[in-house]
């Protein structure tokens, strides 16, 4: 599901701010894989959790070619057909590399929309939601799931639209 931000409102400037830093956090763990092991990565899994998304994660690590074997990381997962790689966390230098990751990228804390009526955890139940803050074609808009709409003050807002 998506919410979307009207053109010109409060939500998305926020939306817009928050997907930039995505973006921005997205290049920057990829750089510092590709300094540490020397390969940049094509992609990286993220995490979310506690009303935070996007906080990019150094054991999920992909490349488009499923042969080549990083140098400085440890496989992940045993499917040959989308393998993942890990820092190996078992060496000193790539501890040190874990360190310096988690104290530069924390994830992008869901608080700020609460304002809009976009609850990231229910507060009488303390359930947390998905969400992720995308970008298309000069739209911006928030994915999360359907649940969310039971524990939404209102699905009508003058700041955003929901598409199902």
């Amino acid at each position: 599901m998506k919410i979307i931000a009207k053109q010109g409102s409060a939500l998305e400037k926020l939306l817009k701010q928050m997907n930039e830093r995505l973006l921005r956090e997205q290049d920057e763990a990829k750089d510092m894989i590709q300094e540490y092991c020397g390969s940049r990565p094509d992609s990286i899994g993220y995490v979310w959790a506690f009303g935070f998304t996007a906080e990019w994660f150094y054991t999920l690590i992909g490349f488009e070619n499923k042969e080549f074997v990083p140098e400085k990381l440890v496989l992940n997962n045993e499917d040959k057909k989308h393998p993942c790689w890990k820092i190996n966390k078992r060496k000193k230098e790539g501890r040190e590399f874990i360190d310096k990751w988690c104290k530069k990228f924390r994830g992008i804390d869901g608080k700020p929309l609460n304002r809009f009526g976009i609850p990231v955890m229910h507060e009488e139940t303390g359930r947390y939601f998905h969400w992720l803050p995308l970008e298309k074609d000069g739209i911006y808009y928030v994915s999360v799931g359907s649940s969310i709409l039971e524990c939404m003050p209102s699905a009508k807002s003058e700041q955003f639209e929901i598409e199902v």
